[in-house]
């Protein structure tokens, strides 16, 4: 469990990456604790998914048969699958690749970013349910534009790759997410 101090400094250094501040990695505890530390950040952004999903799902045009709790469950399933799949993979590139020194790093930044990406996020999704102009699609595609262009610059930043290595991890990423998505809804029809 991580120290008020350990959040702060995690969170301050995702705000600092999202201000383009390479410097940043020092605010980060890149060590094995501060490794399991930064998945605290899966904690804190759990309510902003719940939200976000009890959103999707009322959107949602097919027909949905699961029940609340089943939805529930594989909803919960898929997240921690989402905050676990994309570092595993991750670490056997980063071996493969010789950046093992660089992986705590990048995760640990990776995930202390996921609470920033969610505080931009939320006001959106809110604004758009609030009936955007449009539907909101144009905010929705450039907010995540600038989540993917913030995960590229972290993956720059952290792991020292070239533009289009980490063009490769952030598709990656998203890679994971959709697949990860498209399992969920086939488990909750």
């Amino acid at each position: 469990m991580p120290s008020y101090r350990d959040i702060v400094y995690g969170i301050y250094g995702a705000l600092r990456l999202a201000r383009l501040d390479t410097g940043a990695m020092s605010y980060f505890e890149r060590t094995p604790a501060g490794f399991w530390k930064s998945f605290f950040a899966a904690v804190i952004v759990a309510p902003g998914f719940a939200i976000i999903i009890a959103y999707e799902l009322g959107r949602v045009e097919i027909e949905l048969e699961a029940g609340a709790l089943r939805m529930i469950l594989v909803e919960t399933l898929a997240y921690v699958l989402g905050w676990v799949a994309f570092p595993v993979i991750v670490h056997q590139i980063c071996e493969a690749t010789g950046k093992r020194d660089a992986y705590i790093g990048y995760i640990v930044a990776f995930n202390w970013a996921r609470v920033i990406q969610m505080a931009v996020l939320l006001p959106v999704i809110g604004l758009i349910a609030l009936g955007a102009p449009g539907g909101g699609w144009l905010l929705r595609l450039a907010v995540s534009f600038l989540i993917l262009f913030y995960e590229w610059f972290i993956t720059r930043t952290a792991l020292g790759v070239t533009a289009m290595g980490a063009v490769g991890f952030v598709v990656l990423d998203f890679v994971i997410d959709l697949i990860i998505h498209m399992i969920t809804l086939g488990m909750l029809r």
